[in-house]
């Protein structure tokens, strides 16, 4: 079980690897399926149902334009086609 605070703003998703996991004893997710939580903050309490391997990726939200290309993620085109030069 994980138990853990989220700041209020932040993003908090949950991507499962394997197995299935309950998250705050409402919502339950499997392989390869996201739980994506508000940003409220406050506690998350995740549960494994059995083994399970998690992502959990927390963080500020990304303020302003995001673009993807292939791999790349960056803020503009121009970014990306010098990433893509760059590689």
């Amino acid at each position: 079980m994980l138990n853990t605070d989220i700041p209020e703003g932040h993003t908090l998703s949950v991507l499962v690897l394997s197995g299935t996991i309950e998250v705050n004893g409402q919502e339950i997710a499997r392989e390869a399926q996201m739980v994506l939580l508000g940003r409220d903050g406050g506690g998350v309490i995740i549960e494994a149902n059995n083994d399970a391997k998690l992502l959990v990726p927390t963080g500020p939200p990304i303020e302003g334009p995001v673009i993807a290309h292939g791999p790349f993620v960056m803020n503009t085109a121009e970014e990306i086609n010098q990433a893509m030069r760059d590689f």
